[in-house]
């Protein structure tokens, strides 16, 4: 079974994003900010982390970046989703830090968003 923290201030969001992924049968964790999702990150340890762009403390690629800085979570996969329109720069930037390896909108089909999940899952040593 896989854990997964969805670090997002959108309610709603978590909330749908949240229930899909647990009855698919992972167990998810949630923080409503970059502060607390950094602080579950290390105590946890998930094996992937879905993360937002914008939030009103700490923002995605803060927290990307602070995750690497440690050792417990350089390696965790981090899928960066955002609600917010965004640019081909916006998207490069965060892909150019080593712990990214998505970056998608929103309004993703969760389907899609699952195959992405698992094929990132998978690799995880």
């Amino acid at each position: 079974m896989s854990l997964m923290l969805i670090v997002d201030d959108n309610v709603e969001f978590r909330t749908m994003v949240c229930d899909y992924f647990t009855d698919l049968g992972f167990t998810v964790q949630i923080a409503d900010n970059g502060r607390e999702g950094l602080v579950k990150a290390k105590a946890i340890k998930p094996d992937i982390i879905l993360l937002d762009v914008m939030m009103p403390d700490i923002g995605g690629i803060e927290v990307i970046r602070q995750l690497q800085t440690e050792d417990d979570t350089r390696e965790i996969p981090v899928v960066v989703i955002t609600g917010t329109f965004f640019d081909k720069n916006m998207s490069e930037l965060f892909k150019q830090e080593s712990n990214c390896r998505e970056f998608m909108s929103k309004t993703v089909e969760l389907s899609y968003l699952q195959k992405k999940v698992e094929a990132l899952v998978a690799r995880k040593p």
